[in-house]
């Protein structure tokens, strides 16, 4: 098994330097999958109206396991060290027990983004026993109140920490982190959430603004206002003195936060890796470069995933992708690799060995 392995990083290094050199043309499969198993989901946040999707559309659109099973197939195939499943509710679609063990029986690390609101004691037995490695449970307030206006469901606050009791009993290594999208309700409250986390046992912290493009429409009355930056700059500075052992990301990205709300075609001087190390799948097969979602490579039904990855379509989005023709975003997928990747040179190459970053990275692959 080792062998196999060192050779699947290899890759993803001559990948990386191959894109760091200024090439659009791959040399392998992505180092990240992210694979929106389902739209359906039991809450209903301002931050992200997915939850709108009819529920006749969500079954029309939703592939079969076989489909489901053959896709993951052909992402080993491509040397993908990492799959990424979320929703809506990952653990509303039934069959996400099942890919879970079909990923990790092919060697892929496997992680998942959820609410938490579903898992009991059961699930939580159903988790472990299907082996996913890691989960980024939602969390955005400091307090119930907070937490459940942001997402649309009462008690949604409680059921996280039932949820981290419950995986932590079923599975004590797992990793579990929270993830909390910063908007204009919970603002001032990202060092509470880090006690939280570290009262609770949570093995990190990702934090993101809230994004503004079409895909999620957020409520307008989400998106931080300028005289909310100071508030926004005065808790970052907190969180990395009281609580670095929890961010996984460099300060440069947190710094960025303010760009992207006031100027964000600044951020294209970041070439973006997605298309290159980083894929997103829809629940109809459906393969982007990224969340953002803005240009479809092909359909994964139709095609294998090594037919559209290294397809001419393929190779025209990257390179409009490179070329800066494309929207900007900044969340945590693919933003704080691009700035690693930027750092990628011989007087800078130290920014890269972060060791926490590197940690976090290697956890992934």
């Amino acid at each position: 098994m080792a062998a196999p392995f060192f050779m699947k990083i290899s890759k993803h290094i001559f990948n990386i330097l191959k894109f760091k050199m200024g090439s659009t043309r791959p040399a392998c499969g992505p180092i990240k999958v992210q694979w929106e198993l389902t739209y359906h989901c039991n809450l209903k946040c301002g931050h992200c109206h997915i939850w709108e999707t009819p529920l006749d559309q969500i079954r029309d659109t939703t592939i079969t396991l076989d489909q489901q099973k053959k896709i993951l197939d052909d992402l080993a195939a491509n040397d993908v060290g990492h799959v990424s499943f979320s929703g809506g509710e990952m653990f509303l679609q039934k069959t996400v027990y099942e890919l879970i063990a079909h990923a990790k029986g092919l060697g892929m690390k496997v992680g998942g983004n959820s609410n938490a609101f579903l898992i009991s004691p059961k699930i939580a037995n159903k988790i472990a026993e299907c082996g996913l490695d890691m989960l980024y449970i939602s969390m955005d307030g400091d307090n119930a109140s907070t937490h459940d206006k942001i997402r649309g469901v009462n008690g949604a606050f409680d059921k996280v920490f039932e949820a981290v009791k419950n995986l932590r009993a079923a599975k004590p290594e797992m990793g579990i982190f929270f993830n909390t999208t910063v908007n204009r309700r919970n603002v001032s409250q990202l060092t509470g959430v880090a006690r939280l986390a570290r009262e609770n046992g949570i093995d990190g912290l990702t934090i993101e603004i809230t994004n503004t493009f079409e895909k999620y429409s957020p409520s307008e009355d989400l998106i931080i206002t300028d005289d909310q930056m100071p508030v926004l700059r005065r808790q970052i500075e907190e969180l990395f003195h009281e609580y670095p052992e929890l961010l996984p990301h460099q300060r440069d990205y947190f710094a960025e936060f303010d760009t992207y709300l006031k100027n964000r075609d600044e951020l294209y001087r970041y070439r973006c890796a997605a298309g290159v190390l980083s894929a997103q799948i829809h629940p109809n097969g459906d393969l982007f470069p990224c969340p953002v979602a803005f240009r479809k490579i092909g359909n994964l039904t139709e095609k294998s995933f090594g037919e559209l990855w290294f397809s001419r379509e393929a190779d025209d989005l990257r390179m409009d992708i490179k070329e800066g023709r494309h929207p900007i975003c900044w969340i945590t997928c693919v933003s704080p690799l691009n700035q690693l990747l930027s750092n990628l040179s011989l007087f800078r190459f130290h920014k890269l060995l972060r060791p926490k970053t590197v940690r976090h990275i290697l956890r992934k692959i």
